[in-house]
């Protein structure tokens, strides 16, 4: 029995030993702490790809749904709905005919052409009713144009080689929905400038999902000239359309606005669309949008950073 546990002590020292080596050596000094954080490295990173997953998941089949079978927001149903391209589709410039019952406000830049005749002067606020919407969309020191005789102007995109100008007639009785960024001017009655009533839906879903809680409405008799990056579209509501939020221009204010889920789950999830179109509905009534949404600029980028920050900041109060 002696020589057996003199052979089992060797054995086990020899153990040891091999055991101390292995601890010591570099590969396994590294292999250690990398066992003990992986199972917590690979949680995190399920948790990471899983978590927006769930969350788009939440919104676009729960959400969203629920969004669309609230009340639609309807600012003035008892206006007309009508608003027409004129003289014709929009284009990167257009014709400007200003006679002496008429003014024209316009931002400087985008005059290109005018007449010897008239008188010009500044327009420091595009409505003094609401200044602060006025600076906030740029639609200040506006160049205003007065004849005594019918004179003929030019309008044009002349800064963005994308967008193109379209002229919308606006009759006595009906009432566009905007944002005034996309206002370039007006052609207004002298003496009787476009009216502008503002309305607030605090209390509405649609109002909290789109960030945009207050309305502005334009109403006639007026021509406004909007700009649109590849064109600017007008189109019937009929039984319902859907567009892409960022596309919309205006739309009647007697048409029924609602949020509506987009299309697929897929595109959605890719990043492909928004979650949530416009949607517009009412038997007599337009919407206008562009056909290239302004929030890609400088070769497709979306605004992010302060600039995005900012735009959605005047989005809440209809800027």
């Amino acid at each position: 029995q002696a020589p057996l546990q003199a052979l089992a002590e060797t054995l086990q020292a020899r153990r040891t030993a091999l055991l101390t080596e292995q601890g010591q050596h570099w590969a396994r000094r590294l292999a250690v702490p990398v066992q003990q954080v992986v199972p917590t490295a690979l949680l995190i990173l399920l948790g990471v790809v899983i978590t927006p997953l769930g969350v788009k998941a939440l919104l676009y089949f729960v959400l969203a749904p629920l969004a669309q079978r609230r009340p639609p927001v309807c600012l003035l149903p008892q206006t007309l709905g009508a608003v027409a391209l004129v003289p014709g589709p929009s284009a990167v410039s257009h014709e400007v005919w200003v006679d002496p019952d008429h003014e024209l406000l316009v931002h400087p830049e985008f005059l290109q052409s005018t007449a010897v005749q008239g008188d010009k002067d500044t327009c420091w606020l595009f409505s003094t009713r609401y200044p602060f919407t006025s600076l906030a969309s740029g639609m200040v020191a506006l160049t205003r144009v007065r004849t005594h005789e019918t004179a003929r102007y030019v309008v044009s995109a002349t800064l963005d080689p994308h967008s193109e100008i379209g002229m919308l007639h606006l009759p006595a009785g009906a009432a566009l929905v905007m944002q005034p960024h996309n206002l370039v001017g007006v052609l207004q009655p002298r003496g009787s400038p476009l009216r502008i009533t503002s309305h607030w839906r605090l209390g509405s879903l649609h109002a909290w999902l789109t960030l945009q809680l207050r309305y502005l409405a334009f109403h006639g008799p007026a021509q406004l000239i909007v700009q649109g990056c590849r064109g600017v579209r007008v189109e019937r509501a009929g039984q319902g359309r859907s567009i892409q939020q960022a596309a919309t221009i205006g739309f009647n204010a007697n048409l029924a606005y609602t949020t509506r889920r987009s299309d697929t789950f897929g595109a959605y999830l890719l990043g492909k669309q928004g979650l949530l179109n416009d949607s517009f509905g009412g038997a007599s009534g337009f919407y206008v949008y562009e056909e290239m949404p302004h929030t890609l600029v400088r070769g497709g980028r979306v605004r992010r950073g302060l600039e995005g920050v900012a735009d959605s900041l005047l989005k809440v109060f209809g800027i």
